[in-house]
């Protein structure tokens, strides 16, 4: 019997270790995906698409309000026939209090690195040094590391700003299909854009 002692402790320890350490795993799996930069004034706030809750408009609105840059660039291409994203990211932006005349428009992407592409000329055209790109939490490392390699060449600093009150909450997301599904999605993402060189 004291033979097998050891092993059965062994099993038991590394049993119970995995027990109560795999929400920490879990949580950094996560944690991961967010990046948040230490906010600075910028040229422009660039929002992208694909949140159908408003959280990434919000979000760039109160950036805009505190004075974080003096222009907004809404990029998002169809939703539906004759539907654009960019148009209804402005129209919830004028709803915010933010004049039309401080928001630029990118209405041909379908993707995070169409969003980076389209929206160069844009922001060259402005004369944009920075941007502060405004996401969902679980987007902000495939959207950085994408815009910063579409804008290095033209010397364009990126800094990343997650939604800070998302739908998505990192605290048990494991037990959440939504979460579930966005934390899978993007590392899939993450997977394809890396093997694209992104």
């Amino acid at each position: 019997m004291k033979k097998y002692l050891i092993p059965i402790i062994v099993i038991i320890v590394t049993i119970l270790g995995i027990y109560f350490a795999y929400p920490f795993a879990l949580e950094g799996v996560g944690r991961f995906l967010i990046v948040q930069d230490k906010l600075e004034k910028a040229d422009v706030i660039v929002v992208l698409a694909g949140d159908p809750k408003g959280e990434r408009v919000d979000q760039a609105v109160k950036l805009y309000e505190k004075k974080y840059a003096p222009k907004m660039l809404m990029s998002g291409g169809d939703l539906a026939w004759n539907l654009k994203a960019a148009y209804w990211m402005k129209k919830q932006a004028n709803h915010l209090g933010v004049p039309s005349y401080a928001i630029i428009l990118e209405d041909q992407s379908f993707s995070t690195l169409e969003n980076a592409k389209f929206s160069l000329p844009l922001l060259k055209k402005v004369g944009a040094k920075s941007i502060i790109l405004v996401t969902s939490p679980t987007h902000t490392r495939r959207a950085k590391r994408t815009f910063k390699k579409v804008l290095a060449k033209d010397k364009i600093k990126v800094f990343s700003y997650p939604v800070q009150k998302s739908s998505f909450k990192l605290k048990k997301w494991w037990q959440r299909h939504e979460d579930v599904q966005l934390v899978v999605w993007e590392y899939v993402s993450l997977i394809y854009y890396l093997l694209k060189g992104y």
